[in-house]
């Protein structure tokens, strides 16, 4: 008997699909109720219908004359297009066919996003998903999106919500880790290639207490994502800085953040300056190719003709060339010095790395760099990668230069041109500039060696021309190292001077040939000592023994130069291609340091002693005294937060201080401080000037800063910066006083104030500025 009722069994399992006309369902277990013309389905109930549609569940009831069939507890769908939803209690409508559910389900769709359903109703029909309620999805990238309503169409593969909040989680959406990029918007309409938001607003800032309103938002009528060209439109886009409107554009568009480089425009700036007044700068990215790329940087000024500017970049296998170049009709109001002419400015680099055959890395690097005007790029404030326009001079050059592990080759050509309004010819010419250098031994028993030739032809001033063919061997021997603790080694220099000059005073006019030397012995000795604090002390007396028999010329020009304690030691510290300190003379000096506990000290001093004044030495570096000042430089560094530096050179009679150089900087969370102080008195200089920067945080947003450059011999200060911003995530806004003294021909002095507003990541915008 129970053999018969397990084959009954297997037979209704094979022919149950008999029950449905539209439905196949398979299961282990079958029970029919004849009143209620009612099918009972347990274990592994598998249900699919005609278009494929596959059910599945452990409990379903079927009313086959309605074809209406339920499932009790956990449920899983595959639809005929690839969509996985789990459920539970879920109703297949056989006769309208609809499948829907009142209780929660999670639907899976092709890219494995994942949308939480508190109800839902599929149509077999139509291939269609509708759902109300919370409805929520988590995409592949960890982004998530709240619904009201949601209507998934699986043949388009189109996604319709309404009451949409989407936050942004992806961290390219991200400038700063505290950003918080979303959009609220009426409706959204998603598919595989566009999402469409409706009356949306968007922002990237961090939440504020209460739900405030962010520092900045952008309103549009209609947010478009055209994800096959990876761009973000905007129509009628309103940028609002908390609840005030500052911006408005008919139509804005710009890369998603998944694009490395793309065409568009790119945030605008809006400036003010004296000289030439309100002006709005907007830039334009275009993205040529893959390995080229050019951005148009116009200035259009409100009562100035525009300047047009743009910058070309084209990236070739071994080489990069970048041009930067400018146009503008110049002035519309003239005067007694703003006269009416064009300007223009073209600058450009091109570097080329490539290996020789037996693999020396060579390189050749050509930079142009021409202005019409003198004062043009500080009149309009460029600046780029190849412009500063804080310059005082252009410089054109060739240059090759090759390398590999026992010779160095460089060949260079250059024109020069002073843009200063004090010259006598603005040109300076030298053509070539070449300099080889190559080991020529390197051994344990003689010690190091090296060659190093240049040639040089210089031609300025209109008439002044110079020719220098140098040649210089240096040389140190291996340590030697003595039982009394002490250590040193020889060293030695030959420098041979060929030259031809005219019109030039300090060169004699026929071809001159010219050798120099000088042999120098450098003995040092350490003196180590550990204290209880496991500090280590490390004091090291040093003495260098230096002859240079023969001659030198006069200095053409005192350019200068200063001695320092690491100078002080070598054998050339004139450091001229064509010139060599001449007599005998001693350094004198000790380096000591102190390291441990997180701390570190390090104070060097020297002094020479020559046997006789020499007055062919440039009087700025003490060295034409038969005893120099004595040099010093000192190092403090408490912690990662708190730096000192100290430079100084005292006379050689210890009484007054000639040279003065302070250095220190403080860094902390809350505050930052950075000021350097510099005097120079007698032989070395007239300079005397403090400058100072100070940064103090106030709470987690405030900034407050001030910066200043004050010239202490004239007692009038070069410029001040003032200004307290708040800044956070994505805002920063404050008030500016800013004030540059300087007066040059038509450009005039600048004092201004003014009200700055930078929105992350879109640029930064002024309000007009006050002037006195």
């Amino acid at each position: 008997m129970k053999n018969k009722i397990l084959i009954f069994l297997i037979t209704f399992f094979f022919l149950s699909p008999s029950l449905a006309d539209n439905l196949n369902i398979k299961s282990e277990n079958i029970s029919i109720d004849k009143e209620k013309k009612l099918s009972i389905f347990k274990d592994n109930v598998v249900v699919t219908d005609v278009k494929n549609n596959v059910f599945k569940t452990n409990y379903a009831e079927y009313l086959k004359d309605s074809q209406y069939l339920k499932s009790v507890g956990e449920t899983t769908i595959e639809t005929s297009e690839g969509y996985f939803l789990k459920g539970e209690d879920v109703i297949f409508d056989g006769r309208n066919e609809i499948i829907k559910s009142e209780k929660n389900a999670v639907l899976t769709d092709l890219e494995n996003n994942m949308i939480y359903l508190d109800n839902f109703e599929y149509s077999t029909k139509n291939n269609f998903f509708k759902s109300f309620g919370n409805i929520k999805i988590l995409d592949s990238r960890n982004n998530s999106y709240n619904f009201s309503q949601l209507y998934i169409d699986e043949k388009k593969r189109e996604i319709v919500g309404s009451d949409i909040k989407a936050y942004l989680n992806d961290k390219s959406f991200k400038i700063n880790k505290n950003n918080k990029p979303r959009i609220f918007a009426n409706t959204v309409k998603v598919s595989d290639k566009i999402d469409t938001y409706n009356k949306s607003i968007f922002t990237l800032c961090d939440y504020r207490k209460n739900d405030k309103c962010p520092p900045w938002t952008i309103l549009a009528s209609e947010m478009l994502h055209n994800k096959e060209n990876k761009t973000i439109y905007y129509e009628n886009a309103l940028i609002k800085f908390y609840k005030i409107p500052i911006f408005y554009v008919p139509r804005l568009s710009h890369p998603d953040p998944s694009v490395d480089r793309r065409s568009g425009f790119l945030p605008p700036t809006f400036l003010n300056t004296k000289n030439l007044g309100s002006a709005v700068e907007i830039p334009y990215y275009w993205a040529i190719n893959k390995d080229k790329d050019i951005t148009f940087k116009n200035k259009f000024f409100v009562s100035e003709n525009p300047l047009l500017m743009a910058e070309y970049r084209h990236a070739f296998q071994k080489s990069n060339l970048v041009l930067d170049f400018g146009y503008t009709e110049g002035y519309k109001k003239t005067s007694k010095t703003k006269t009416a002419r064009s300007k223009s400015h073209i600058f450009g680099k091109f570097i080329k790395n490539f290996k020789s055959s037996n693999g020396a890395s060579n390189s050749l690097e050509v930079s142009l760099q021409d202005v019409s005007n003198d004062k043009y790029l500080k009149l309009y404030k460029v600046n780029s990668d190849l412009v500063d326009y804080n310059t005082s001079s252009l410089e054109n050059i060739i240059e090759f230069i090759h390398q590999d592990e026992d010779l160095f080759l460089g060949a260079k050509a250059s024109v020069q041109e002073s843009l200063k309004e004090t010259y006598n010819d603005k040109y300076e010419y030298i053509l070539p500039d070449i300099v080889l250098n190559k080991p020529l031994f390197n051994s344990d028993r003689y010690g190091y060696s090296e060659l190093e030739t240049n040639l040089k032809v210089h031609n300025y001033d209109t008439n002044k021309s110079s020719t220098f063919f140098v040649n210089n061997i240096d040389w140190e021997s291996r340590n030697m190292n003595f039982q009394s603790g002490v250590y040193g080694k020889f060293l030695g220099q030959v420098k041979n001077v060929n030259y031809e000059a005219e019109n030039i005073s300090y060169y004699k006019d026929e071809t001159t040939n010219e050798v120099f030397g000088a042999l120098g012995f450098l003995s040092k000795i350490d003196f180590f000592k550990r204290s209880k604090n496991e500090t280590d002390h490390l004091l090291t007396p040093k003495v260098l023994l230096r002859y240079a028999p023969g001659h030198m010329r006069k200095q053409e020009i005192d350019d200068g130069a200063r001695l320092d304690p690491a100078n002080a030691f070598d054998l050339d510290r004139l450091n001229s291609f064509n010139n060599f300190e001449k007599g005998m003379s001693a350094s004198l000096g000790f380096d000591y340091q102190i390291n441990g506990l997180g701390k570190e000290f390090n104070f060097s001093v020297g002094q020479i002693i020559n046997s006789e004044e020499n007055k062919e030495m440039p009087s700025s570096s003490s060295l034409n005294q038969k005893i120099s000042d004595l040099v010093g430089s000192a190092y403090l560094n408490l912690n990662e937060n708190i730096t000192l530096k100290y430079d100084f050179a005292v006379d050689q009679n210890y009484n007054e201080v000639n040279y003065n150089e302070v250095g220190a900087k403080f860094d902390y969370d809350f505050a930052k401080f950075d000021m350097h102080y510099l005097t120079e008195k007698k032989h070395i200089g007239t300079q005397e000037y403090i400058r100072t920067n100070v940064e103090l945080l106030k709470g987690k947003n405030g900034l407050f800063s001030f910066g200043t450059k004050r010239n202490l011999v004239s007692d009038s200060a070069e410029y001040y910066n003032l200004s307290y911003e708040y800044l956070n995530d994505c805002i920063r806004a404050g008030i500016v006083y800013r004030r540059e003294f300087y007066t040059d021909s038509e450009i005039e002095a600048d004092h201004s104030l003014l009200f700055k507003v930078t929105l992350t990541p879109f640029g930064d915008i002024e309000l007009p500025q006050l002037t006195q």
